[in-house]
């Protein structure tokens, strides 16, 4: 039997941006056209990425501290999680992946841009996404969902505005360089006519991914 490898979808984007919502949604689009599919986040998706996660959201530390952290979690999550259910034949979604990396250690902070790209090539190796969903949105916007939200916030979440405004940048920028991976919706508009924008860019990816791929025969 053929095993068709899984694709794996990134969610990206400021908070409030309403990430979850349409990961479910894209979920069950996949699973309705007879694939497995699991959700993971970053940083976590692995018990020792999780550890790792509690540190980062809320632990004070150095930014070089804060970005290799990231990256030793997004290590064990794709080599011990993501590459395994992708050769498998499941799809990945992820909330977040290294694009937030890029966003909030390379653009929001010191170490940079270039920090960035050269940790992602010796830890990652050219591994990303095959389609990522950027959910853009004006930073005071999402400044007031997050302020709405119910529950703990982390560090990220806390930071000022000007701040949230580089990543915001960071976000677009990476979009720029990687226009055929990564879509930009704006996250603004009502919930369902995002959530149908999303599908709709989920269909045409069907069209040039599904079952492609045989990595293996049974």
């Amino acid at each position: 039997m053929t095993i068709r490898r899984g694709r794996f979808i990134s969610f990206e984007g400021v908070d409030g941006a309403g990430k979850s919502t349409h990961i479910q949604r894209v979920k069950e689009a996949i699973e309705s056209r007879g694939h497995r599919c699991e959700v993971t986040r970053e940083p976590g998706g692995t018990a020792l990425s999780e550890k790792i996660r509690e540190l980062v959201l809320h632990d004070d530390m150095q930014t070089r501290t804060e970005l290799l952290l990231m990256y030793a979690a997004r290590v064990e999550h794709v080599e011990t999680r993501i590459k395994p259910a992708l050769n498998a034949g499941i799809w990945i979604l992820t909330d977040r992946f290294e694009d937030s990396s890029f966003a909030y250690q390379g653009q929001g902070n010191n170490p940079g841009w270039p920090e960035c790209e050269a940790l992602s090539q010796w830890a990652l190796n050219g591994f990303c996404p095959d389609l990522t969903f950027l959910f853009d949105l004006p930073v005071s916007v999402s400044m007031q969902r997050v302020t709405a939200r119910q529950g703990q916030t982390d560090r990220f979440e806390v930071r000022p505005q000007a701040y949230i405004e580089l990543v915001r940048q960071g976000f677009l920028r990476r979009a720029d360089e990687h226009p055929g991976r990564v879509k930009v919706l704006d996250a603004q508009q009502a919930e369902d006519a995002v959530g149908k924008q999303v599908l709709e860019i989920f269909l045409e990816f069907m069209k040039f991914n599904d079952g492609l791929d045989a990595i293996g025969e049974g």
